[in-house]
């Protein structure tokens, strides 16, 4: 479903006035379903209407069931302090045109910072979800979702997998947080 919305908006790639298109939200976190898509066209330069016009356009030619949400903004947009989207767009937006995440292309990787706390649970519990996240004869989940152990109780995974950890924590019934992080690749 992604992957022919993301070939037509490749197309895209060709106009010069844009300097990418991301998309981002529950469609590249890793959830199964999709409600929606949110779309980011990132334009280099062009005036108000100009832009408002391309991204009309561009949403007129999308083939996809899916709603979509799409936002037009100058690049230099993305800096201002009171642009609220660009948390979605550094943390988890996926270029396009470069195809991979938009945080790479400008030299971040975005991650989910979990932590978490078995104090509550049983030692045969413990032992389960250990076996769950390290794997016991095969991958754990960990390795699975390309995440790191990085201390007792604290676990890194990438923004494109995060939901699907956080899935997995709730249904333990595990006591958790997470913060969400951009570092330097």
């Amino acid at each position: 479903m992604l992957k022919g919305l993301k070939s037509s908006l490749k197309k895209e790639s060709k106009d010069k006035e844009i300097f990418d298109i991301v998309i981002y939200g529950s469609a590249v976190k890793g959830k199964a379903k999709p409600n929606d898509v949110d779309i980011a066209v990132i334009f280099r330069s062009g005036s108000l209407r100009e832009r408002l016009d391309k991204v009309q356009r561009i949403k007129e030619r999308l083939d996809t069931d899916l709603k979509v949400d799409m936002k037009g903004l100058l690049l230099e947009e993305l800096f201002r302090p009171e642009f609220f989207g660009k948390t979605g767009i550094f943390l988890e937006g996926f270029s396009v045109f470069d195809d991979k995440p938009f945080s790479k292309k400008i030299g971040f990787e975005g991650s989910t910072l979990f932590t978490y706390s078995l104090k509550d649970k049983s030692h045969t519990e413990k032992v389960k979800f250990n076996y769950i996240l390290s794997g016991r004869g095969k991958e754990g989940l960990i390795k699975l979702l390309e995440g790191k152990h990085i201390a007792p109780g604290v676990i890194e995974i990438p923004i494109s997998n995060s939901d699907e950890f956080t899935q997995l924590l709730q249904r333990h019934n595990i006591d958790f947080k997470k913060k969400n992080m951009l570092k330097q690749a």
